[in-house]
């Protein structure tokens, strides 16, 4: 599987490559400021991860890495008078923490501003080629002064049976939830992971995991959405008969209690025979999903849904054939934030860029966020206020964010604007 995942990489990197080649006239508008450096200049930083806190203010966590390979876990909020982060604090990591994008360590914050922090750990196991894959969690009740001891999260770990590619999020009574992908009994690599979901209790920690589905892709990051009604969405990518790699949705009504069947929405038709290693986001506002993702399918690059309450799928558009890693988040009145990496060409060389999406009943629009000739990846987003956003990404090993003026994205899509009438009617704000 490791060996797949590898080429998957490589050759979605050498499609994107030529796909940008041919649309060399794609131009992005900047904006404004120049990016910030979050992370330790002196360390290999990456997995950034944004959230928000009790009183909807931007926090931000990422991993670095030191000159003598120790592994760091650090938080910050956002001072929102300045728009900047403020002093980093450290969260106590195992040193047998998985590091990667997919199945990054993340923090959330409970409604009564309890933290809490996930991180996948890797341990040798015999007759496992990966090891066995836990996801620890901790919490402070004091600000991140202090931690409580890491705790595993499934109880399969208990079964030699793995967990891994969380989800995390607040949910409408405070607590939080988490998805995860399980492992199958059989053990069997080639098999579909089951999908699981799990929230707090309290200072109690997680309670008894929900089984959502027994057919997700392998290692694909799982999504998990909540608005403050108690509505949960749930999306992950699905493993379909005929090694089909689409993306399915499963929704909650009562924060959590109980789940709908899973049901494939994308339409790709994506067969591949390995893990793409690329999960999907989702955001849930008035019993409406909103989705992005990526496939490698006939029409390759990154897509956005949009759902309603029965899960049927109201509009799909096609945002970027070079697009990749994708991430969005909503605005307080509604308006869609995302953003996602895109690779171009520059003379012989290839670089990667930060674009956003602004999504409203007005239409769609885009900036670019980054430096020309960069090695932007990875971005994530979140609302700063009812007219500011914030975008964090890596770079070259670093970590950098970005400040953003929503009202400044005013360069639309070309070929994608919708109808006003339409969005009005099926997403009032």
């Amino acid at each position: 599987m490791k060996k797949l995942i590898i080429f998957y990489i490589v050759l979605f990197t050498g499609q994107f490559m030529f796909q940008s080649c041919n649309n060399t006239g794609n131009k992005h508008e900047r904006t404004g400021s120049e990016p910030v450096l979050l992370s330790n200049p002196h360390n290999r930083a990456s997995c950034v991860f944004l959230t928000t806190d009790e009183r909807n203010k931007p926090v931000v966590s990422w991993v670095e890495i030191d000159s003598a390979g120790e592994k760091h876990f650090y938080f910050s909020r956002m001072d929102t008078a300045t728009d900047r982060f403020l002093k980093p604090k450290s969260i106590p990591i195992r040193q047998n923490a998985s590091i990667h994008e997919e199945g990054m360590p993340k923090i959330a914050v409970k409604g009564d501003g309890t933290l809490l922090a996930i991180y996948e750990t890797s341990a040798p196991m015999k007759g496992s080629r990966w090891g066995l894959g836990d996801i620890n969690y901790i919490q402070s009740f004091d600000n991140g002064n202090t931690w409580t001891s890491p705790q595993s999260i499934s109880p399969d770990i208990k079964k030699g049976l793995s967990a891994s590619f969380s989800g995390i999020a607040r949910l409408g009574d405070g607590e939080i939830g988490v998805s995860w992908l399980g492992t199958n009994p059989a053990k069997q690599e080639h098999m579909a992971r089951p999908v699981l979901f799990a929230k707090t209790d309290g200072k109690k920690g997680f309670g008894k995991e929900i089984l959502i589905t027994r057919q997700a892709c392998q290692c694909c990051r799982t999504a998990l959405s909540s608005d403050k009604d108690g509505e949960i969405s749930l999306v992950f990518r699905d493993m379909l008969p005929g090694e089909v790699r689409d993306i399915s949705v499963s929704t909650s009504s009562d924060d959590g209690a109980t789940f709908s069947k899973a049901v494939s929405f994308s339409g790709d038709d994506w067969v591949v025979d390995g893990c793409p290693h690329n999960g999907p986001s989702a955001v849930t506002r008035k019993h409406h999903t909103y989705v992005t993702w990526f496939t490698g399918g006939n029409k390759s690059g990154v897509y956005y849904a949009e759902l309603d309450s029965s899960r049927k799928l109201l509009l799909k558009k096609y945002l970027n054939p070079n697009g990749r890693f994708i991430q969005l988040t909503l605005m307080p009145d509604g308006t869609r934030m995302i953003a996602y990496d895109a690779n171009y060409p520059k003379g012989d060389s290839m670089y990667s860029r930060i674009i956003i999406n602004k999504i409203n009943e007005y239409g769609s629009f885009e900036t670019s966020v980054t430096p020309d000739k960069e090695e932007a990846s990875y971005p994530v987003v979140q609302p700063v206020g009812n007219k500011q956003a914030v975008v964090a990404w890596t770079n070259r090993d670093r970590v950098y964010y970005k400040p953003i003026n929503t009202d400044e994205i005013v360069k639309p899509v070309s070929g994608s604007l919708f109808s006003n009438l339409a969005l009005k009617k099926e997403f009032p704000n």
